[in-house]
């Protein structure tokens, strides 16, 4: 066995043992439940098997579920969720016409997660909320490969691990600054930064390993 894919199973493994996966979920949403309370379109954009659409749907509400992944998108099964192929950089929706976006572990799988950035902002209403979470690409240890200091090698190895492990794409020019600038030069106003440790430990650290903006529509999208 490589040794990229020993550091990845043992951190999977650690994961799992201490239910940070399982309970991920449930506490995203528990931090950031209040801002969304009121929206009556949510649309979760990168949502995969759709964990987070199926957390926040409710009767009294429409979520729709978007990825680029069509047998993804199969294995979601609900009447109140709306399921639409599409890309998050092209998003396939008229200007102004959700509440609540959602990006949950989105943009650092995109090769332009500016042109997401500003398709959200494009398709909120005024004053609507944006949900922006970000795994800390520069952590310790990089949080999809488990690989310690990841964020320090030349672009050709991380590459490299990434291929080894069959992971997506990551795009390790992306970091929680420049997302962070990216929101408000696109007008947004940061509502919240907050910082998510998936267990206690972590905190010893002065940075966290993800973070999730709330970030509001402040002005209404030109024509």
């Amino acid at each position: 066995m490589s040794i990229s894919k020993l550091f990845y199973r043992m951190g999977v493994g650690l994961m799992s043992k201490l239910r940070v996966y399982e309970e991920r979920t449930y506490e995203y949403v528990r931090l950031f439940e209040r801002y969304i309370s009121g929206a009556r379109i949510i649309l979760d954009v990168g949502c995969g098997t759709g964990a987070f659409s199926k957390a926040v749907v409710s009767r009294e509400r429409l979520v729709i579920a978007l990825d680029i992944d069509g047998d993804a998108l199969r294995r979601i099964e609900n009447n109140y969720i709306e399921k639409v192929c599409a890309d998050a950089q092209n998003l396939p929706f008229r200007d102004s016409s959700v509440d609540c976006a959602l990006a949950i572990s989105l943009l650092e799988h995109l090769e332009s997660p500016e042109r997401c950035v500003k398709e959200l902002y494009r398709v909120l209403r005024r004053r609507g909320v944006a949900v922006v979470q970000l795994p800390n690409l520069q952590y310790v240890f990089e949080p999809h490969s488990k690989w310690p200091l990841l964020c320090m090698m030349p672009r050709r190895f991380q590459r490299k691990i990434f291929e080894l492990l069959k992971y997506p794409y990551v795009n390790m020019n992306v970091s929680v600054r420049r997302i962070l600038l990216e929101l408000q030069e696109s007008g947004f106003g940061i509502k919240e930064i907050i910082k998510v440790y998936h267990i206690g430990i972590m905190k010893l650290l002065p940075v966290a390993p993800a973070y999730i903006f709330i970030a509001v529509k402040l002005r209404s999208t030109r024509s």
